[in-house]
């Protein structure tokens, strides 16, 4: 008797060994991993709140967002090597376009906004040399009271590429070449301004409008007919864990709560 009682008592702890460590697997939240354009550092966060506060809402088991910024060119070649990511957010519709005809999505790629550019001078030069927000353009980089010019690196990061775009347009690429800095995106292009290491930068609306940079110089838009549009899309892709949970990131981002948040951070439709 001692003896079956001793099984049983086995089997009951077994059991509940079982239904606890079905519990806890029910109980953690569901993750994604995002990578970010690097523009995105101030709005994804915003993004990912009001995603999981809808879904709260709604009732609805909780989720992880995981988000790393970069370039969206590095980034495209991360994916193609492999790297575990279920959504990509590119600052350049051409990146994900080019994962999608690979065959590395699940679909094609979605607009979810437009990003703006502008360049940021910091408040010394600009006393030195007399000028207002107001009258600010990039004609001033020409000024040698600018030393040092942040920009994405071209090569990979579409901030960098059009600006490259918008001072060959002018004609004044070759005379400041010399002195530009070129960051790996587009965040380490305002970090480097925000830290004193360039005394302009040319870098999206977004990250002008950090108070860090507002207390230490001023930005103007930089007129949009001397680049390409940057019309920035995000794809799910093909090898996300959770499709139907990404595509439903994707899809509140693309929706009017989505570009109300991203409005608030200087991106257009």
């Amino acid at each position: 008797m001692c003896s079956k009682m001793f099984f049983l008592r086995i089997i009951i702890l077994a059991w509940l060994g079982i239904l606890l460590c079905g519990f806890q697997a029910f109980a953690q939240p569901q993750t994604l991993r995002i990578a970010a354009a690097a523009d995105l550092q101030q709005a994804m966060p915003e993004l990912c709140k009001g995603f999981a506060q809808q879904r709260n809402v709604q009732k609805r088991p909780q989720v992880r967002l995981e988000a790393v910024y970069g370039s969206s060119g590095n980034f495209t070649t991360q994916i193609r090597q492999g790297a575990p990511f279920d959504l990509f957010f590119s600052a350049d519709m051409r990146y994900p376009a080019l994962l999608a005809d690979a065959g590395l999505t699940t679909a094609q790629p979605r607009k979810y906004a437009t990003g703006q550019m502008v360049m940021w001078v910091a408040s010394k030069p600009l006393r030195s040399a007399n000028v207002s927000r107001q009258t600010m353009n990039l004609h001033l980089l020409k000024n040698p009271l600018v030393q040092r010019i942040a920009i994405a690196n071209p090569i990979h990061a579409p901030y960098g590429e059009r600006a490259q775009e918008a001072l060959q347009a002018l004609g004044i690429w070759a005379s400041i070449e010399h002195r530009l800095v070129r960051a790996d995106n587009v965040a380490q292009a305002a970090q480097f301004a925000a830290t004193g290491n360039a005394d302009a930068a040319i870098i999206s609306l977004s990250q002008a409008m950090m108070s860090v940079l507002a207390q230490k110089g001023e930005y103007a838009l930089i007129d949009k007919t001397l680049y390409t549009p940057l019309e920035q899309g995000a794809v799910v892709l093909l090898r996300s864990k959770d499709r139907t949970l990404a595509e439903e990131f994707l899809a509140y981002c693309c929706s009017p709560e989505g570009a109300s948040v991203m409005k608030r951070f200087g991106f257009l439709p």
